[in-house]
């Protein structure tokens, strides 16, 4: 049924400092990424900023996975809005510009219930020309209850879900009510290895997108029986994750891709806080230290 599989990352999207996008870092920034072992790019989440963004520069995002791609790897975007006409704009963009698959989160701010919910999502995936996915992100959008998953997924078109939930029980009973075949993803990183474990199809997180070479190396050892490797590669970046989250989400992450050596942590489209903006000046040897140490845990160079 689905058409992912394995390690993807919730891309981020680099800036210059004017609020365009950085379009040769994007590139660049993908491409490093599927050099080091990623499945798939996934374009247009919450860590990239969509829902600050605009239509074209939605796109935008679009046509510069397309080509970082080199037709490489599937793409997945995301298509989620309050705005039902701009989600069906975003899905019909990603048909003509050749994507694989979208992501669609609830619709935020009007409170559907679950039959309201169920009928908008029923009504766009019988419209939109790619295999769909529906997203749970409690974090940032209704949640997804397992009633409705179970629906949603014998719906023609819907192939799986990504569960950001960091619900462990949840995703077990998800992975338990769904149709044979059904992709379910996992979106916390935390969890990745567990999630493999339980029957998960990948990932698609943050921490993907910052730490390619970890997060495949995790995919790889679980498909290999290597748990204790999976393991102990999943707990070293847990640090790295708190970090992440503790700077106002997602330029904790983009600071540590600036640690990297990429072209990030400098703008946000969003005002950014006096003390958000001292940490991202501040805290950057701390993600220098963390990039350091997980080299030393793992034995990966970073």
């Amino acid at each position: 049924m689905g058409i992912l599989k394995g390690t993807l990352p919730a891309l981020l999207t680099p800036y210059h400092k004017d609020g365009s996008i950085n379009e040769k870092e994007f590139i660049n920034y993908c491409e490093f990424g599927i050099s080091k072992g990623l499945d798939g790019l996934f374009c247009n989440g919450s860590a990239g900023d969509s829902q600050a963004l605009s239509v074209e520069k939605q796109i935008q995002l679009m046509k510069l996975s397309k080509e970082a791609s080199k037709n490489n790897v599937p793409i997945i975007t995301g298509i989620t809005s309050s705005v039902y006409e701009n989600t069906t704009i975003l899905a019909q963009k990603a048909y003509e510009i050749g994507l694989d698959a979208l992501l669609l989160a609830m619709p935020y701010y009007y409170k559907f219930n679950e039959e309201t919910l169920f009928e908008y999502v029923k009504d766009i995936a019988s419209k939109v020309k790619l295999p769909l996915y529906i997203y749970n992100i409690p974090l940032f959008a209704p949640p997804l209850p397992l009633t409705l998953i179970e629906k949603l997924s014998k719906i023609d078109n819907i192939v799986g879900i990504k569960d950001s939930s960091g619900d462990a029980l949840l995703l077990n009973h998800i992975l338990d009510i769904v149709p044979d075949g059904f992709d379910v993803f996992v979106g916390r990183e935390e969890f990745y290895a567990g999630a493999l474990f339980a029957g998960a199809k990948g990932s698609m997180t943050s921490a993907g997108a910052v730490f390619p070479e970890l997060m495949s190396e995790i995919y790889k050892a679980m498909n290999e029986k290597s748990y204790e490797k999976a393991l102990k590669i999943q707990k070293s970046l847990l640090k790295a994750i708190r970090f992440g989250m503790s700077i106002t989400f997602p330029m904790g992450f983009a600071l540590l891709l600036k640690a990297r050596g990429f072209d990030f942590a400098d703008f946000s489209p969003h005002p950014l806080s006096k003390i958000t903006q001292e940490a991202l000046h501040n805290r950057f040897d701390e993600a220098k230290n963390i990039i350091k140490e997980l080299e030393e845990q793992t034995g990966i160079k970073l």
